[in-house]
């Protein structure tokens, strides 16, 4: 049987998916192992009609079957010619798995979307044809590429069960099954997920949610991003070094116009060349509050503390500059440092003495940044959230309408 051909003859929008920087491999995430590549296959009429019964399906993804040729591809399976039966074939279980392992919105049109990921690769799509074929389990391969957590499951079964006429639940599932596809398979066993709309910090480990707080997130014109980090540890008095932005908004203003009401805040200030800069030193009132997580990361944001503890109590929280406030600090900390010898005692002591320490957790943690309008709870329900930043509409659009997919 001579090799399969090479599909980026077919796909040249394949080639530059290999550099596309916001992508994952979907060969990690396929239900079957792709260390070993099996024989190579053509399309018979058999597997070109599990295929096209699966496009015709993939609605229960929260995708549109129209994006992926059903026609064509239902028109070449009568006609049966084996040429156009293999080149439209394999042009539409390309894009479907494209879609399903990359999602079907380019990186290129994901706003604020910065969580780096790899591409799937032509020759995997290749692979997955040939097992695909030979293992006569078309849906069983494809099914493989899609998010495999229990959010993705649990948002399909939430579609597959809503009335025909719910369609403002429906686009944010959609926009939601989508914003999972762009997600690694692989998010770590334990790590916090920070879900922008709705207000919330969820810390996840082995899959299930051990702990939730209330967050504060950006305002819409300073927007929190969706991103990704490690952290590292907890530091406990942390100093604020305010940023420019602020400094020129509100800050600066204070210390220029009201030095005695600045130094009592904790302010400290120098100027060169006239340019002033700004530390809030470490203390009750500091902007940070008394606990600020560790997690280095290219848009200096963070989660931390905060004195207005009153905004929590607030159902629209997009409040701050773009960092991240949660309450409750002291427990998310507590369980952070679990393993290590910082009890809530020596937390506690620490904090007294308003100097700035760091305490390493035993082993860094993931956080992600995501902006999910629907999100399943521990009970099973599934929450719908407002949309602050205004990004769901663009998603949907793309979704409905083909343009996610080069022409």
């Amino acid at each position: 049987m001579p090799a399969r051909h090479n599909p980026t003859r077919r796909w040249p929008w394949l080639r530059g998916l290999a550099a596309a920087p916001l992508l994952w491999a979907a060969a990690v995430a396929a239900s079957v192992p792709l260390t070993s590549d099996p024989t190579p296959q053509r399309w018979d009429r058999q597997s070109a009609a599990a295929l096209l019964a699966y496009i015709e399906r993939i609605d229960a993804q929260g995708l549109e079957p129209a994006d992926y040729e059903p026609a064509g591809l239902r028109r070449t399976i009568q006609q049966g010619d084996a040429a156009e039966l293999e080149r439209q074939a394999t042009e539409s279980f390309g894009l479907v798995a494209r879609d399903l392992a990359n999602g079907h919105v380019r990186p290129t049109q994901r706003v604020r979307f910065y969580i780096a990921t790899e591409p799937l690769q032509p020759e995997r799509v290749a692979v997955l044809i040939d097992r695909a074929i030979a293992s006569r389990d078309m849906a069983g391969v494809l099914d493989g590429l899609a998010p495999n957590n229990a959010q993705y499951a649990a948002l399909r079964h939430a579609l597959a069960s809503l009335p025909g006429d719910s369609n403002a639940e429906r686009r944010k599932l959609e926009a939601s099954l989508e914003r999972w596809r762009w997600m690694p398979r692989q998010m770590g066993d334990s790590h916090l997920l920070v879900n922008i709309p709705e207000y919330r910090l969820h810390v996840m480990t082995e899959g299930a949610e051990v702990a939730t707080h209330r967050v504060i997130v950006g305002k819409p014109k300073t927007p929190t991003p969706q991103f990704s980090a490690s952290v590292a540890g907890v530091i406990f008095n942390p100093p604020w070094n305010v940023p420019r932005s602020i400094i020129a908004e509100s800050v600066g203003r204070l210390v220029r116009n009201s030095p005695g009401v600045a130094r009592a805040r904790g302010y400290t200030w120098s100027s060169s060349g006239g340019s002033l800069r700004v530390t809030q030193q470490p203390g009750p009132q500091n902007a940070l509050g008394q606990v600020k997580l560790d997690m280095p990361n290219g848009f200096t944001v963070y989660l931390h503390d905060t004195p207005t503890k009153q905004l929590f109590d607030a159902d629209v929280r997009t409040l701050s500059h773009g960092c991240i406030r949660t309450d409750q600090p002291f427990d998310l900390a507590v369980r952070l440092l679990a393993g290590t010898d910082w009890t809530r005692a020596r937390i506690d002591q620490v904090v007294a003495t308003r100097k700035t320490t760091r305490a390493a957790l035993e082993r860094s943690m993931p956080i992600y940044t995501v902006y999910m309008t629907a999100y399943v709870q521990p009970d099973g329900t599934v929450g719908y959230f407002g949309d602050p930043y205004g990004l769901d509409g663009g998603i949907n659009r793309l979704l409905d309408d083909g343009a996610g997919r080069p022409g």
